[in-house]
């Protein structure tokens, strides 16, 4: 039996009334949250023109200083943007440490090719760019992925097998995986029997280009800690997370989710020869601790692996420091630069004074941090 109109408004009233007041208190603990201003606090960087092989611009930032002995290059994954870096950026960038951060195409401020070409091939040709947009004079970085950022090394790696050891001089893989990305994670468990059909469904998930509200809900925040982060992750670092996903626009989304969904990179691992760190969240829905395990018998050079206890996809953000340590001690071992390894003592201070000509990678939602003289418009939040 059909209820009254009148029932049918108050249910909606009350629905929304509770949206709003758990939307509400959301806000309250973000802005409680002592990591708030931290994570939110703009980057500034000096941008640098790069195109890849097939003219994609780039949006790439320097930190740090330009001629610091070593380089360090970010690479971050899927539906994500520089600015995920945030916490490593402030650790890292010195005056022995240059920082490398870019925006994979399609994703925040770097353009989109042509031709909709967004496969991992696509995605190591526009890294081989970077890399020698950034090096000269027989430097070597240490790479850095999180995500699709790792597969993107090895694919590279797999691409330019004969001078992998002549352009890097280690990588960190982080919260990855090569193949197997739906017959591996937790959140599509399904009987062996079924496992075609768990399968496809994962392709249409991936491959969905279905909108994501253009702004943060109760529902997206829950979402994105639990497929990303952890329940300990605070409230300000699944905002964080959650703006930055939000923000993906819809169709770069859906086609770089295709490729994930098919991934197979297993023959391109061997080709990563330099010292690797691999790092892995023992609660990582996306890329589980099977991943990590394989990964660690075919590399031909792992010098760590470790394993997060209550960490799950989103390590750079929810333990930044067992993400930057390693690479401050990949600098320091195999770049041979004598660097403070402990990430907490290393970090910069916030306010620190920045050159002009800089580019701003995140503007924070309060405005007490000052802006500096000339600045580049730092991207939106609305998805497409």
């Amino acid at each position: 039996m059909r209820l009254p109109r009148f029932h049918e408004l108050a249910l909606t009233v009350v629905a929304f009334a509770a949206w709003l007041a758990r939307l509400l208190a959301d806000h309250r603990a973000i802005r409680a949250d002592p990591r708030h201003a931290e994570l939110n606090a703009p980057l500034r960087g000096d941008a640098l023109a790069v195109a890849s092989s097939d003219g994609t611009p780039l949006r790439v930032l320097q930190f740090g200083r330009a001629d610091a002995p070593a380089t360090v290059v970010l690479v971050h994954g899927w539906t994500c943007a520089a600015r995920i870096w945030t916490r490593q950026i402030r650790a890292l960038a010195s005056d022995d440490v240059r920082v490398i951060a870019y925006d994979l195409r399609g994703h925040a401020q770097s353009g989109r090719p042509e031709q909709p070409d967004y496969s991992i091939d696509a995605h190591a040709g526009d890294l081989d760019a970077v890399l020698r947009a950034v090096l000269h004079d027989g430097q070597r970085a240490i790479v850095v992925g999180h995500s699709m950022g790792g597969m993107t090394i090895v694919a590279w790696a797999g691409d330019h097998a004969d001078e992998v050891s002549d352009l890097l001089a280690g990588a960190v893989l982080v919260n990855t995986g090569m193949d197997g990305l739906i017959a591996q994670s937790p959140i599509l468990r399904a009987p062996e029997k079924l496992a075609k059909a768990r399968e496809l469904a994962g392709r249409l998930i991936l491959g969905s280009p279905l909108p994501l509200p253009k702004g943060p809900t109760p529902l997206s925040f829950r979402a994105v800690r639990w497929i990303g982060l952890h329940p300990t992750a605070s409230p300000a670092e699944v905002a964080f997370c959650e703006r930055i996903v939000l923000s993906t626009k819809s169709d770069v989304r859906a086609l770089c989710g295709h490729t994930l969904s098919g991934l197979d990179l297993q023959e391109s691992i061997a080709s990563l020869s330099v010292p690797t760190v691999i790092v892995g969240g023992e609660s990582d829905k996306l890329t589980p601790p099977p991943h990590i395990h394989r990964l660690a018998d075919a590399l031909p050079h792992v010098v760590e692996k470790i394993v997060i206890p209550d960490c799950g996809h989103i390590a750079l953000v929810s333990h930044p420091d067992l993400v930057t340590e390693p690479i401050l001690r990949l600098v320091r071992d195999h770049a041979q630069v004598p660097v403070q390894t402990d990430a907490s003592e290393h970090s910069k201070d916030e306010t620190a004074d920045v050159a002009e000509h800089k580019e701003v990678v995140d503007q924070p939602e309060t405005t007490d941090v000052p802006e500096p003289k000339e600045v580049v418009e730092p991207e939106t939040t609305t998805a497409s």
